[in-house]
């Protein structure tokens, strides 16, 4: 059952991958963060806001433990406690997408390095920012096997591959990015079916992720613009030598 439920979640998302037109992209494209677009930086914080809440607003609590009722009842009703932990291979899927689709030769915003840089920054990242939250919150898990529950790390991981496949080649196709939060998604919703993780963690998690990718990004664009700048500092000051000998000399 398991093997056939990573299946089905494999199949979709290439087929999602399949069906996608794919178009060149430009040069002077500029994707922009989630921060710099008013709907993406809405959700992001609603997301965030709406985790974070119910480790100490009662309503937001009362609303984690309901979810986990209702989702537990399910489970026992349909599968008898069954865990499906299909999550574990998910959590990566959409980040190992970004440089499988370059290898594939799909047209994306970057190539190579430059690709690597940023999905290894990404990753780097959403691990710190995760494991320094679980280790300082001290959260109980739902099935009370440890306090480092908050937030999930598995949707974070996800959340990053996705929003990284939204910026590198959600302006080859639309399809790809969706196909990446699908699988996010879905990562989200086995954590809570497993009974690993509250509805609140998977919500900040979603947001750790998305933010940790932004930053890898913008950081990564910004050491770029660095360095290259860098190395046309003494190509000028060449110049600018030969110039000033050249109108000194008689």
């Amino acid at each position: 059952m398991k093997k056939l439920l990573l299946l089905t979640v494999l199949t979709a998302f290439m087929q999602g991958m399949a069906n996608a037109q794919l178009t060149p992209v430009a040069d002077t494209l500029s994707p922009r963060l989630a921060w710099q677009h008013p709907l993406s930086a809405t959700v992001t914080a609603g997301l965030l806001v709406a985790g974070t809440s119910t480790l100490f607003v009662e309503p937001s609590l009362v609303a984690n433990h309901l979810v986990r009722e209702e989702v537990q009842l399910w489970r026992r009703n349909h599968f008898g406690f069954a865990s499906f932990e299909v999550e574990n291979v998910l959590q990566y899927l959409a980040l190992a997408s970004v440089e499988g689709l370059d290898l594939l030769g799909v047209p994306s915003r970057h190539s190579g390095l430059p690709l690597l840089y940023r999905t290894g920054g990404a990753f780097v990242i959403v691990t710190v920012a995760v494991q320094s939250l679980k280790h300082g919150v001290n959260h109980w898990r739902p099935d009370h096997s440890a306090t480092n529950s908050f937030p999930s790390g598995h949707t974070a991981m996800a959340a990053a591959g996705a929003e990284l496949l939204r910026l590198e080649y959600g302006a080859t196709s639309a399809w790809i990015p969706v196909a990446g939060f699908t699988v996010t998604a879905a990562t989200a919703l086995m954590r809570i079916y497993n009974d690993r993780h509250w509805l609140g963690d998977v919500l900040a998690g979603a947001a750790i992720g998305i933010l940790s990718a932004d930053i890898s990004y913008w950081l990564n664009g910004k050491l770029e613009t660095l360095f290259a700048n860098v190395k046309k500092a003494p190509l000028a000051n060449s110049h600018l030598s030969t110039l000033t000998y050249q109108l000194s000399t008689p």
